[in-house]
């Protein structure tokens, strides 16, 4: 192989892993494959993974979510649309797909290679053969139910975070059978069944949970306002905006000091997070009026050296210029055709053998011949 697709020799520069369904999940799942070295081919139908389609795009038309998916990958036209016919998935180490995007998707549970299948409800029970979406799926982990103003609708988080969190969820299962495998703890095929849904219910607040279990759902108190603790959330400052979170009652002491709000600190109202809480009603207007005498960027720095966890919301324009993101390279350049653009890499680093960072793109069937001419 001469492009990029195989030039990061990672830890996984001898596994295959084969996409034949190109959801966001699927992708993400095998783009974090691909990062440490694992030849990752996608095979796509005439028109391509619906990813190319996805908005935003760039100036030559191509979708930069696409790109950021499926930079260092080979794409390989679909031979048929009966895909356990595919003569590339049973080739694979792993062959990662979305049922629901597939009409012979048993098939590829059945086939003597290990399989991934990642769906928005599991491969069981009454929603498996359900539409599912991002929004469906916040809406039933009820991850909505606590975001919004008092009285106002559940709000929708933006994007694709759903996929991603079910994306690397399957990643992290399909990693531990071939590690299984390889230890020799497991010997026939898998078949990974992933749920979206499910793997975005881990990332539920604990506290409703219980409150589902045991008690009545505690009533949503607005913005910047969530148990357990006061004051948590976002608060605009003189230049900017402000993450804040207090959860001791040092870190509490050392915010007020820093606000030069240090009558505050010591009232015995105001010691325990619950009661701050309960409080918020006295303590938002002076806290509000402490804040807008600052500059965001100066009490992020001069509060981090306090010990109280603070942050400063950048804008889009500035996230890419975030000191600690260019330390770690956080964004790495990846290139689709004529266009190139930040995205963000790898979420976890090896040290001996760190991942790739950015990339290349292929064109749509650009391995095709390739690969075909091989089997």
């Amino acid at each position: 192989m001469t492009d990029s697709a195989n030039a990061n020799a990672g830890v996984f520069q001898d596994l295959t892993v084969v996409d034949v369904s190109g959801s966001v999940a699927t992708s993400y799942a095998s783009k974090l494959f691909a990062d440490y070295g694992a030849l990752v081919i996608n095979v796509e139908p005439r028109d391509g993974f619906d990813t190319r389609r996805l908005k935003p795009l760039l100036p030559s038309g191509d979708s930069a979510m696409h790109g950021y998916l499926h930079a260092n990958k080979h794409s390989v036209l679909a031979s048929c649309t009966q895909f356990h016919e595919e003569p590339l998935a049973h080739t694979a180490d792993l062959v990662i797909f979305d049922p629901d995007r597939l009409p012979n998707a048993d098939y590829l549970l059945n086939i003597d290679t290990n399989t991934c299948a990642v769906s928005w409800y599991g491969l069981t029970g009454r929603y498996s053969n359900y539409k599912g979406s991002d929004a469906t799926v916040h809406a039933l982990t009820g991850l909505m139910r606590g975001i919004g103003t008092v009285a106002g609708p559940p709000v929708i988080p933006p994007g694709y975070q759903a996929q991603m969190i079910g994306g690397i969820s399957a990643f992290n299962g399909a990693l531990g059978h071939l590690l299984a495998q390889r230890l020799g703890n497991l010997t026939a095929p898998f078949q990974l069944d992933a749920s979206i849904m499910e793997a975005n219910m881990c990332f539920t607040d604990l506290g409703p949970i219980n409150a589902y279990n045991e008690n009545p759902l505690p009533p949503r108190m607005g913005i910047n306002r969530f148990p357990p603790t006061y004051p948590l959330g976002i608060w605009p400052c003189k230049d900017g905006w402000l993450g804040v979170t207090n959860l001791t009652p040092g870190q509490w002491q050392a915010f007020c000091q820093l606000l030069g709000m240090e009558h505050y600190a010591d009232i015995e109202l105001f010691q325990s997070s619950v009661s701050r809480l309960e409080s918020s009603d006295i303590l938002e207007p002076e806290i509000l009026q402490a804040l807008a005498q600052h500059s965001a960027e100066d009490l992020f720095y001069r509060g981090q050296a306090m010990r109280i966890p603070l942050a400063r919301v950048p804008t889009m324009e500035e996230l890419f210029r975030v000191d600690q993101y260019v330390t770690r390279n956080a964004f790495s350049q990846v290139h689709s055709g004529d266009d190139a653009f930040a995205a963000p890499s790898t979420p976890f680093r090896l040290f001996a053998t760190p991942p790739h960072f950015g990339g290349s793109v292929a064109a749509l069937g650009a391995h095709t011949t390739q690969w075909r001419s091989r089997l």
